[in-house]
């Protein structure tokens, strides 16, 4: 994978953690979710090989993270964007 789809994985990853890990008070579940939704759209438009190969991008990501949260919900972020269905 190329240097821009390796660093947009990690962007994609950052924001499903952050909307995830959010204080309720702060992003609402329902607005997280009218932000992932357009994206998830976008995603299912993909060739299944590279909705694939996104997800084990985004694994490789989960993989760095040391955090145990961040890690758990990295993880589980392929499939979050449904990119496993």
């Amino acid at each position: 994978m190329t240097t821009l789809e390796r660093t947009l994985a990690k962007a994609l990853t950052e924001i499903v953690i952050r909307l995830d890990l959010s204080d309720d008070d702060a992003i609402a579940p329902g607005a997280a979710m009218q932000v992932l939704a357009p994206v998830i759209a976008l995603l299912h438009e993909l060739p299944e090989q590279d909705r694939r190969a996104l997800a084990e991008l985004i694994n490789q990501c989960a993989q760095e993270e040391t955090d145990p949260e961040r890690h758990l919900t990295a993880w589980e972020t392929p499939e979050t964007l449904g990119l496993l269905a």
